[in-house]
């Protein structure tokens, strides 16, 4: 692919030209990996048929492509593998990981496959099907990932409405709560309850969080703009949300 072989070029003439790209190790570039992988998010949270929303996330994804090519290209000065091994390894797990699309397995459904998918990583391991949970995520991908896994051992409900009975009989414990300590651990699992909602809904809970803070955000800059003294602050943000609506 000839942008791509462009792109593979680019990068190796920064990491021997540009001082600030051949300073660059794989601890310096985590900070950017992270940074470019949020921002990402965003414009998946801002993205609609707009054409400057399509242009914000082909932008996005280049950037974080551009973090890939990064770490690649250091692996290779280091003589440790290049571009073309990741892609290679990549199509190897792909298709190993997806025997009903490369072998004669044949599977039905999105959770059929998922449920496979653990069990090959499983295959040649005794671990819990948790232990590649990668501990340092944000607290909600991991309690979302780990959710996900607990489908294997049938440790989730079956339908949309019992996740969300199960939502609403955490909120109910988080309000008979007595301690502040109580309340606390009820809070989290009122939290881990509204992922788990998340999951049967089909949507990634931190793409709904970042619009629902993109939401409050206008709504709060539009009460901002036109507060006074005399505002009743109850009725301003119901016209935000009115005059702001998606």
């Amino acid at each position: 692919m000839r942008e791509f072989d462009e792109l593979a070029e680019i990068v190796s003439k920064l990491r021997k030209e540009c001082p600030w790209d051949m300073e660059q190790t794989h601890e310096s570039l985590s900070k950017h990996l992270i940074e470019e992988a949020y921002e990402l998010l965003d414009a998946l949270a801002s993205l609609d048929q707009s054409e400057s929303s399509k242009i914000s996330l082909k932008e996005e994804l280049g950037d974080l492509m551009l973090q890939i090519m990064l770490h690649a290209k250091i692996a290779e000065d280091n003589n440790f593998f290049n571009i073309s091994d990741v892609i290679n390894t990549l199509n190897a797990k792909l298709k190993a990981r997806h025997p009903h699309v490369y072998g004669d397995i044949e599977l039905e459904t999105a959770e059929d496959v998922e449920k496979q998918w653990e069990e090959l990583k499983k295959e040649n391991s005794s671990d819990s099907i948790f232990s590649d949970l990668n501990q340092n995520l944000p607290p909600i991908s991991k309690a979302f990932k780990a959710q996900r896994k607990a489908k294997k051992l049938n440790l989730s409900y079956s339908t949309y409405n019992e996740a969300l009975e199960d939502l609403l009989s955490e909120v109910e414990e988080l309000k008979l709560a007595s301690t502040e300590e109580h309340k606390k651990d009820e809070i989290g699992d009122v939290l881990f309850a509204v992922l788990n909602v998340c999951r049967y809904l089909d949507t990634d809970p931190e793409i709904q969080l970042n619009k629902s803070t993109k939401r409050f955000i206008d709504r709060a800059k539009y009460v901002e703009k036109h507060i006074n003294e005399n505002s009743n602050i109850d009725e301003l943000w119901q016209e935000a949300k009115k005059n702001l609506k998606d």
